[in-house]
């Protein structure tokens, strides 16, 4: 565990609430954002809707991975930590975390989130993402780290349940973890500072794509051999996209080496750039240089941003602690040296790095629930540094349906590069010093910190010339069970050349959407698994260019059905003559209730209810449901416990001997003929009584009576006739 505190970062002047400099808002006000800079108005504004301040004293920045050694990474996540707490304070907390570990009960110390840090909900009004699409059920978002997390998949349960978003388990599918040979098991050893990088990585990805399923793969170790493996791995075993939140300095051009892992053409490869400013300048004993892999031509590399801002006013800027710079072993692909400003940065044709940004500083930070103890406060954090970055670019791939058949996808967001609708661009703030050059510099169009800018919506990840949507695909029809709904495709710029639609369930607010496998024709005809859900499609254009960014139809009306279904009924088994309450759907109209086949008389409590009591003579089998529409049969069996089914003969006179078929007769029964108790009774089984006709015996019921359970007098359907 690493427990030195950082030393503050020194941020540019013109800073916000939040310390965020003034660089512009979210593309519904970018244009206003820019006529007001020059006035300082802006400021004003912004602040007096910002998100709650961090602040500065009151809480550092602390690194929670260590220098690497040679040919290693570290992870690239900054927390923020109590200012109060002194260097003893931590050494203690350290040992009382290893004493509650050996002991197998460790303690969660923050049991909420923190004001100030950014929730699911900001996140995605900050980049003007939408919550679900039907294609991120598709998308499966592999976070490579080291070593083991082993509260993983429990830690992101309690962020799940936090924020109101879909579960994420191993036991529902939507979770996996994976050692760096691709297989379940053995898993790494544990480790506290790489833990908190795990829970970052997962709850960023699931911040963004509630959708996407999610694969955790931990290398052995931190070395660049075994990360590379867990790359490889996470592709092979079907990842879409893969973030890695770690990084290390390039100490010479044999960098190049590492990089087979990374260059998986189609695959949204994303990496953070690093969490020291330019060419690592900012932290103690790193080489002056950029990081790998962020500078691997084959990958999406994240700078780093400060982000503030609430509804529909945000702005950013560069963060200091950002990492960016010119590789000494990679050089630039063409997509980057091609564009317009590339020579500002003095990179020659060096990589540079990076190629787009999103928010990393930790004072603008995210929340994070993280158990596993490091030697710092467990639970409820907030987190930053480009780790954070990484798989929020990750998850927007992954939201916008991936590579879209790119083979570098970097490539989409600078084909994108100034197009104010796809990408905003950071104008403010420095990371360092580079002598004039936007290696360092925020600057119109490509800069060194954060590239391209940072996405806003979904456009800029589609190809540039690909179709984009100017109006939703619509569906027609009515939402009932048995109906068939029609899909009309959206209208698209660029003259789209083959349309791809699916079908998704929705809930009845028309998120938490998942795919319907097979749905993927014009029409599709409701089943009773879409009863009480919504209906959406998400379609995407394609033309020569490439595909478009998916666009998904408003959601339908929850579905309904005239269809009956028994859902289920209790109790589970009774006497004949007791009450049974059988709940369902679509039962309003019903005209007639059956048990084992028994008609039995019935009371509508409402369209989802009915009191049926239980009818004589009836025996262990399905309750059916009748309406004009269909015979709805229950998902079990009734079980009466006492019955009267049958007897013989019909009828007779005064000491004619009577056998009685039913359920749960005993020794002790009683038996009566039209209410005159029985001259005599013999027990045969808890089945079978034979009782002898009584003197003065009338026509009527024949009624059985239990002093013990079950308790209870239950009659014949028929009546036997005395002579």
């Amino acid at each position: 565990m690493n427990l030195t505190s950082e030393r503050a970062r020194a941020e540019p002047a013109g800073m916000n609430r939040r310390g965020v400099a003034i660089a512009h808002t979210k593309r519904t006000v970018a244009t206003v954002a820019l006529s007001l800079l020059a006035t300082g108005s802006l400021a004003l504004m912004l602040c007096s809707t910002a998100s709650a301040t961090v602040s500065h004293s009151a809480y550092t920045a602390q690194k929670v991975c260590s220098t690497p050694h040679h040919g290693s990474a570290s992870c690239l996540d900054e927390r923020l930590v109590p200012s109060s707490l002194t260097h003893a304070d931590l050494q203690a907390k350290a040992v009382k975390q290893a004493s509650e570990v050996a002991a197998g009960s460790p303690s969660v110390e923050v049991k909420a989130p923190i004001a100030g840090g950014f929730k699911p909900k900001e996140l995605h009004e900050a980049y003007s993402l939408p919550t679900s699409v039907p294609s991120s059920s598709n998308q499966t978002i592999a976070l490579v780290d080291a070593y083991n997390d082993p509260t993983a998949e429990a830690d992101l349960a309690v962020y799940d349940k936090e924020f109101d978003l879909p579960a994420c388990t191993s036991a529902n599918g939507c979770f996996r973890k994976l050692n760096d040979e691709g297989h379940t098991t053995p898993l790494p050893e544990s480790n506290g500072g790489w833990a908190t990088e795990i829970s970052l990585d997962l709850q960023m990805s699931r911040a963004i794509c509630e959708g996407c399923r999610l694969m955790l793969v931990e290398a052995a170790n931190s070395s660049f051999a075994a990360l590379g493996e867990a790359v490889d791995s996470a592709v092979k075993a079907g990842a879409t996209e893969v973030s890695n939140s770690y990084g290390g300095a390039e100490e010479s051009s044999n960098y190049a080496s590492y990089n087979t892992p990374y260059n998986h053409p189609g695959v949204a490869i994303t990496v953070s750039a690093g969490d020291c400013g330019y060419f690592n300048e900012g932290c103690e004993g790193d080489t002056n240089a950029a990081n790998f892999p962020a500078s691997s031509p084959d990958v999406v590399a994240v700078g780093g941003t400060s982000l503030g801002g609430a509804g529909s006013e945000w702005a950013s800027s560069v963060w200091a602690g950002g990492g960016s710079g010119c590789s000494i072993a990679f050089t630039a692909p063409l997509w980057q040296s091609a564009i317009a400003n590339f020579s500002a940065t003095a990179c020659g044709s060096a990589r540079s790095v990076a190629d787009v940004a999103a928010v990393a500083n930790p004072y603008t930070g995210v929340d994070v629930y993280d158990s596993t103890p490091d030697g710092y406060p467990t639970g409820w954090g907030i987190w930053g540094g480009t780790s954070a970055a990484s798989p929020i670019v990750a998850a927007e791939f992954a939201l916008a349906g991936g590579g879209h058949g790119v083979s570098y996808p970097a490539q989409t967001l600078y084909s994108n590069a100034g197009n104010s609708s796809a990408l905003y661009d950071v104008t403010s703030g420095s990371n360092g010093s580079c002598t004039g050059a936007t290696s360092c510099q925020a600057a119109s169009g490509y800069d060194g910190p954060t590239g391209v800018g940072s996405p806003v919506g979904l456009s800029a990840f589609s190809p540039e010339g690909s179709p984009a949507s100017v109006s939703a695909p619509r569906i027609s029809g009515t939402a009932e069970e048995g109906q068939k709904l029609t899909l009309s495709h959206g209208s698209w710029t660029n003259s789209p050349s083959s349309y791809t639609d699916q079908w998704a369930l929705c809930n009845t607010s028309g998120s938490s959407c998942s795919s319907i496998a097979g749905a993927t024709g014009a029409t599709y005809t409701l089943t009773s698994t879409a009863v009480g859900s919504t209906l959406r499609v998400q379609e995407i254009a394609t033309n020569a260019t490439g595909a478009g960014s998916p666009a998904v139809s408003t959601q339908t009306a929850t579905v309904i059905s005239d269809i009956p279904k028994i859902t289920s009924f209790t109790p589970a088994s009774g006497i004949t003559g007791s009450k049974v309450t059988i709940t369902g759907t679509a039962l309003g109209s019903t005209s007639a209730v059956h048990f084992d086949g028994v008609k039995a008389t019935f009371t509508l409590l409402s369209p989802t209810s009915i009191e049926a009591t239980v009818p004589n003579g009836a025996l262990v089998g399905d309750i059916s449901v009748t309406t004009p529409v269909e015979t709805a049969l229950s998902p079990s069996e009734f079980k009466p416990t006492l019955s009267v089914s049958s007897f013989t003969p019909a009828g007779g006179a005064p000491g004619k001997v009577v056998t009685i078929k039913g359920l749960g007769f005993q020794s002790n029964s009683g038996v009566s003929f039209a209410g005159r108790a029985a001259a005599s009774v013999t027990y045969v089984s808890a089945t079978q009584l034979k009782a002898t006709v009584p003197s003065g015996a009338s026509a009527g019921a024949i009624t059985v009576t239990n002093t013990k359970a079950p308790t209870g007098t239950v009659s014949s359907a028929g009546s036997f006739l005395a002579t």
